[in-house]
């Protein structure tokens, strides 16, 4: 009997590029299962049955259950390509109960769906409300302000993982970001030098500000798809991604956990962190004995910086020395 491995799936991508979704039987002996590769790299695996069930299980780290009708109805378990390591073993556990066991397709499905779904709930902590803003407005500004400025380079410049003065460095300037869910223009800074521009070099100040609602648009979790999804091929890239979000306690188990909020962008700021911009002055001392300040800034009357400007500077993060 066949089994579904890695360069199965990776052949069909080879073939598959242009010309829409390519399949092919799982095994010779079983023509009712296929497995597909989408022109983007999504996976499937579709399983002829006679009649559409009553009910589809919910989806399980974004592989989701289907209805499709061809020549004939189809089962159809897919997933981005970026999940073959957990969409692997899914496919071959549900083709193994139909194939070898012969149980009904549906049931298989969604039986195979909650054991996985039980082995990947999150053995680690849960992240904090906090810790989850403060990383959603990192990703935020990675997705929709420095990739579609710079491309994939942008992961590599993303330092808030690394306990760095600042969030993103570059070779031409910094970006600081805050998050926060509360309504006013006010961000608390954490150190000394936090807002301290490099020499030769701008600081970006990127004010986030979310709404937490039950029917908000997006989690961490599709925020983080977003960005691999707009890497599209680059592995190095999405390398580089993941291994910052491991720092920062993420892990594919916490798409399961009840405590990942969903939020909406209420607003995005910027700002030059230049002459009167609300800071310690850069030869503030502290009186001795002092180790670490915290205060809170008030944005509300800074002029913002348009888009265009904020392009640019993001674009000399990228300007070789």
């Amino acid at each position: 009997m066949s089994n579904i491995t890695a360069a199965r799936w990776q052949s069909l991508r080879n073939l598959s590029q242009g010309a829409g979704t390519l399949v092919e039987q799982v095994d010779p002996s079983i023509p009712s299962c296929l497995i597909g590769v989408d022109d983007d790299g999504s996976l499937h695996l579709m399983i002829a049955i006679s009649e559409e069930p009553v009910k589809i299980p919910v989806e399980l780290e974004a592989i989701v259950v289907r209805i499709i009708e061809t020549d004939q109805i189809y089962l159809d378990v897919y997933a981005k390509g970026h999940y073959e390591m957990i969409f692997t073993p899914l496919a071959n556990q549900i083709f193994a109960g139909v194939s070898i066991q012969g149980r009904k397709p549906i049931d298989v499905v969604v039986e195979t769906i909650e054991e996985f779904r039980g082995a990947l709930k999150p053995l680690k902590p849960d992240l904090t409300l906090t810790e989850q803003i403060g990383l959603f407005g990192e990703i935020w500004i990675l997705r929709y302000v420095l990739i579609p400025s710079i491309g994939a380079r942008a992961c590599s410049l993303w330092s808030g993982p690394d306990s760095e003065r600042h969030d993103f460095i570059g070779s031409g300037a910094h970006i600081e970001v805050k998050t926060t869910t509360k309504s006013e223009d006010k961000h608390e800074i954490s150190r000394m030098d936090q807002l301290r521009a490099p020499n030769g070099k701008k600081l970006l100040f990127a004010s986030i500000q979310l709404e937490k609602s039950e029917g908000g648009e997006k989690t961490l979790a599709i925020l983080i798809d977003e960005v691999i999804e707009v890497l599209g091929t680059d592995g190095k890239a999405i390398d580089v991604f993941e291994s910052q979000l491991a720092k920062m306690r993420w892990h594919d188990g916490l798409r399961q956990s009840s405590e990942l909020k969903r939020f909406n962008l209420r607003d995005a700021q910027f700002f030059e962190v230049e002459g009167t911009f609300p800071r310690l002055s850069d030869d503030y001392v502290p009186p001795r004995g002092i180790t670490s300040i915290k205060y809170t800034i008030d944005i509300s009357s800074r002029s913002t910086l348009d888009r265009v400007v904020v392009d640019g500077i993001v674009k000399s993060m990228c300007i070789e020395d």
